[in-house]
């Protein structure tokens, strides 16, 4: 039930996560212009890299560490203490290469300003300990502290960008989405735990993070960077068509990825305690979960990019539609990935396994950008980003002992795709009508989805979709 119930906060949060881009991606689009988006989100991502290369792998491994030290109150206070004091000493190391690289890439010449308020991004990521909340299971906390932050921005949003001259003000709004969750999280955080420098040990921990360190890094490369590459090899404007098609194929993942911070602690306790069996279930579970979810999705945004594109990013975008459709599987391979490494891979410690599939990872995306960003611009972005989920997924399943793949669900998968075939027929038949595209999007996904559930209930007897009619029919019944 443990699990159940932090799936759910957690789930809540991504949710939440889900409709808030979507709401003010909408209404910065129609105000900015492509060019308008993709020069505040090169902006934005530089900042970005360098404070995920500042978390040095904390985010991955304080929540395995910490979970291991629940129970023990020194070890525990050490230990975060330990991961805190480490990622401050990155982040200051970090803020100097920010400022180096980024005074010396022509890109950046004329957006100084920018680049000092971007900063702050960079400087709050030292308090980022989502990694001791998630270890804790203390879903709830990031769930409140989430809404908070997300309220407040939305004002600032609405107030403040009002027309084409505002781009500096979106910027402030982005950074002060993940300024605001950071500065919450030390109040909680030191409010719920005492720091020590007694008896600290920074360099246990440098083995795992550098190993961390270096996959995260490589990750960094092809998904956070990549907009910043476009951005060089391309102009502003081609990547606000990409961010188009990013943020609306990537507003479903955290549903799919909102399981992994749940089952990084229970599959670490799991894998200490020896539990073989309990492990396999486990993933089990949470293989069939991503099956029945990131398959009707990934195809569900291929079929219904145009769509998507004219309601929620406007007409302006209408050439991102191919980027998106391309970019529409993301969920898939990234549903799978985040599935494969962070819920097996890390709880058994195999980060070199991570690292060589993240480094291949980046050969591939480097290749194809180079050759396909300068001519093909955002849709050549788009391929790029997906060729290279499609191979670390692959190398990270390579990398999954044979004991855990072999009893994975492969059959769940095959039943995912056939439920999912009505989908086209479905598509074609709804948009014939000539709907507008907000019922249209609404129709097709209402049907769709009703459907593919009635399928996996009815002919594939899908588990996971009989407990929750069960538990529904339940709580219905009490409380009649």
């Amino acid at each position: 039930m443990a699990i159940k119930r932090n799936y759910l906060l957690n789930l809540s949060n991504s949710l939440l996560n889900i409709v808030f881009p979507i709401i003010t991606f909408r209404y910065a689009a129609r105000i900015l212009s492509p060019e308008g988006i993709g020069h505040t989100q090169v902006i934005f991502s530089y900042a970005q890299t360098f404070s995920l290369i500042a978390a040095i792998g904390i985010p991955i491994y304080g929540v395995k560490v910490i979970s291991e030290d629940l129970g023990h109150k020194s070890k525990l206070s050490k230990t975060t203490s330990e991961l805190l004091i480490l990622n401050v000493i990155s982040v200051l190391i970090c803020l100097l290469f920010y400022f180096l690289i980024g005074l010396q890439v022509p890109y950046f010449t004329s957006y100084r300003i920018e680049l000092i308020i971007a900063s702050v991004l960079l400087l709050s990521s030292a308090f980022n300990v989502d990694w001791y909340f998630a270890a804790k299971s203390q879903f709830k906390v990031i769930l409140i502290r989430s809404i908070i932050v997300k309220g407040l921005s939305l004002l600032l949003l609405f107030s403040l960008v009002n027309d084409y001259s505002d781009r500096l003000w979106y910027l402030i709004f982005l950074i002060f989405i993940w300024v605001g969750n950071y500065l919450l999280n030390a109040f909680i955080l030191f409010r719920d735990q005492k720091l020590t420098l007694n008896g600290i040990e920074l360099t246990r921990h440098l083995k795992h993070l550098g190993l961390i360190l270096s996959m995260t890094i490589a990750t960094i490369i092809y998904t956070s960077l990549d907009t910043v590459i476009l951005g060089i090899l391309s102009d502003d404007t081609e990547v606000g068509l990409y961010t188009a098609g990013v943020k609306l194929t990537k507003v479903a993942i955290p549903i799919l990825t909102s399981l992994g911070l749940v089952i990084i602690p229970k599959a670490t306790a799991l894998n200490l305690d020896g539990h073989i069996q309990a492990q396999h279930a486990l993933y089990h579970k949470s293989f069939s979960l991503t099956a029945l979810l990131a398959i009707p999705m990934s195809i569900g945004l291929f079929l219904l990019s145009y769509e998507a594109i004219q309601l929620f990013s406007g007409p302006a975008f209408t050439s991102a539609v191919t980027s998106m459709q391309i970019l529409a599987f993301l969920p898939l391979f990234i549903g799978f990935g985040h599935m494969f490494s962070f819920q097996i891979l890390v709880p058994q410690d195999i980060y070199r396994g991570m690292f060589w599939s993240t480094a291949l990872g980046v050969i591939l995306f480097a290749s194809l950008a180079y050759l396909l960003m300068p001519a093909l611009g955002s849709q050549g972005a788009s391929i790029s980003s997906l060729s290279t989920e499609v191979l670390v997924t692959i190398m990270y399943l390579v990398y999954v002992p044979k004991v855990i793949r072999v009893a994975l669900p492969w059959k769940k998968v095959i039943y995912a795709l056939l439920a999912s075939i009505p989908f086209i027929p479905i598509s074609y038949a709804v948009k014939s009508f000539g709907f507008s595209d907000l019922i249209t999007l609404v129709l097709i996904i209402i049907i769709s989805a009703s459907s593919y559930l009635i399928i996996q209930k009815s002919v594939f007897k899908e588990a996971l979709v009989l407990d929750t009619i069960a538990l529904l029919k339940s709580k219905m019944e009490k409380n009649e």
